[in-house]
């Protein structure tokens, strides 16, 4: 009977111990999508800018008011090649950038899962006159999530100083 018990018994310990410490090592990840932000902070003459214009990666971002109300607002990219050569296979399918202004100088912009590492940021007057432009390298830092199933990112402020007209 001993033997019989040890022949049981064994296999299942052994089982166990290679078991138990595989599966707490197992991530599983949600299917969910997120956000990741940027932060355009103004500084100088503020009350001179109507809206905050964000490029990247090629394409930049047109103001489009919410009917109804005045912020947020939705921006929708444009690739800029596209401006140049208006054929249908040079119009992309169109993936927003939300924009949201904060206060008189700050405008907080969220981009779908994309974390462009390069910007350009332009304050435009009412009219469309660039009031200032400024390029600008990315740093990006994880505000959710984790490394193995990703997350939401925030970068660096860029900020864009505006001159007295």
């Amino acid at each position: 009977m001993r033997r019989v018990w040890g022949l049981l018994v064994r296999p299942a310990v052994l089982m166990l111990a290679v078991c138990i410490p595989v599966a707490g090592c197992s991530t599983a990840c949600p299917a969910i999508g997120w956000v990741n932000s940027i932060t355009v902070e103004l500084a100088g003459a503020v009350s001179r800018v109507d809206t905050v214009q964000l490029c990247a990666d090629g394409a930049c971002s047109e103001l489009r008011p919410e009917p109804g109300t005045a912020t947020p607002r939705i921006v929708v990219t444009t690739p800029l090649d596209a401006r140049a050569s208006p054929t249908p296979e040079a119009q992309p399918t169109m993936a927003p950038f939300n924009a949201e202004r904060i206060d008189a100088d700050t405008w907080r912009f969220t981009v779908s899962m994309s974390s462009p590492d390069h910007v350009t940021a332009k304050a435009l007057s009412a009219t469309g006159e660039v009031l200032a432009e400024k390029e600008a390298d990315l740093d990006w830092k994880r505000v959710g999530g984790s490394a193995q199933c990703g997350g939401p990112l925030e970068a660096s402020p860029v900020e864009l100083t505006i001159p007295n007209g």
